[in-house]
C-alpha cells in the first residue's frame, strides 16, 4: 500500500513538472495564433479546390501550410527533449534502485494488482490527460473571456 502512495506521488510530481516545462517552453499565444492561420489557410485550399484553381497556386498554398504544421510541430516537441530524459532516467535508473523488491501495487479502483513501473506510467498517462483537458479548457475560456473584453471595449 505504502508503494502505491510514493509512486502515486512521484507520478503527479512528474506530471505537475511535465505541464510546467510545457507551458514555459510553448509560447501558447504563438501557438493559437499558427493553429488559427492553418485553419484558415486549410478553408481558403479547400475553396481553390472548388473553385478549381491552377495547380501552382494550389501548391504554393500548400507548402505554406506545410510550413506553418512544421513551425507548430517544432515547437510542441520542444518540452519532450527535456521531459523524456526526465523520465527515462526515473523508470531505468531511480525506480530499479528505490524500489530494489520489484514490488505490485493493488489499483484500488480496479482492484487489479501491477507492477509499480506500470502503474507510474498508467497513472502519469491518465493525470497527464486530465490536467491537460482542465488546462486547455481554461486556456479557452480565458480567451474567450479576452475576446468578449476586446469586443466590449471597441464598441
Amino acid at each position: 500500500m505504502v508503494v502505491g502512495i510514493e509512486i502515486t506521488v512521484i507520478a503527479v510530481v512528474y506530471v505537475l513538472f511535465s505541464v510546467f516545462v510545457q507551458r514555459k517552453l510553448i509560447d501558447m499565444r504563438r501557438m493559437r495564433e499558427v493553429q488559427e492561420t492553418i485553419k484558415a489557410k486549410s478553408k481558403e485550399l479547400n475553396d481553390m479546390v472548388k473553385q478549381k484553381a491552377s495547380q501552382e497556386i494550389m501548391m504554393a498554398k500548400q507548402k505554406e501550410i506545410t510550413s506553418l504544421l512544421g513551425q507548430s510541430m517544432r515547437s510542441q516537441l520542444k518540452p519532450m527533449f527535456v521531459v523524456l530524459p526526465i523520465f527515462f532516467v526515473m523508470y531505468y535508473l531511480i525506480f530499479p534502485a528505490v524500489f530494489a523488491t520489484n514490488p505490485n501495487v493493488t489499483v484500488p479502483i480496479l482492484s487489479m494488482t501491477v507492477n509499480y513501473k506500470t502503474y507510474f506510467i498508467a497513472l502519469a498517462f491518465v493525470l497527464g490527460l486530465i490536467m491537460t483537458a482542465v488546462l486547455m479548457l481554461r486556456d479557452r475560456m480565458r480567451l474567450a473571456k479576452e475576446k468578449k473584453q476586446a469586443e466590449s471595449a471597441q464598441q
